[in-house]
């Protein structure tokens, strides 16, 4: 009988590829962010969010993992943990670089939706205004447009 061996590097691996494929997401999300190609967001919302909970379970796995282990099941618990696997510690240190990279752009995919945000709150308000000033009353109860300036052939 062969008896399974357990290699966390491959593990840690599954979790580096996720991350990619969501960064990959953020990077999409960002282009159409900045192109202002809102018919793209909905999609990559959903897809940004099944990426994430893919992530989520992938975390909670390894979490598991390191409990059965008897480790803590924080970043300094793993890395000790993986002190007695330095293929799997280098993978451990991509994963961290991918997730800072993640965390980097979902960061400025955040400002750049509330840099849109806060430019159609400007517009509606422009409008708004527009609307309010055209909606002026004359003398006779009625309402008239505003006019600035003089109408042809007046003096």
């Amino acid at each position: 009988m062969t008896e399974t061996v357990f290699d966390p590097a491959h593990f840690i691996r599954s979790e580096c590829d996720a991350i990619r494929d969501f960064i990959d997401t953020l990077r999409r999300e960002q282009a159409a962010l900045r192109q202002a190609d809102v018919s793209l967001l909905p999609p990559l919302a959903e897809e940004k969010a099944q990426r994430a909970q893919q992530l989520a379970q992938l975390a909670d796995a390894r979490k598991c993992l390191l409990s059965t282990q008897g480790q803590p099941t924080d970043r300094a618990g793993i890395e000790r943990w993986l002190q007695d696997f330095p293929v799997a510690a280098d993978a451990w240190q991509e994963l961290i670089r991918l997730a800072e990279t993640a965390s980097q752009l979902n960061s400025i995919n955040g400002k750049l939706v509330g840099q849109r945000l806060r430019y159609n709150q400007q517009a509606i308000a422009a409008l708004q205004d527009a609307t309010q000033v055209a909606s002026l009353y004359g003398a006779n109860g009625h309402t008239q447009p505003f006019l600035v300036g003089r109408q042809l052939g007046e003096v």
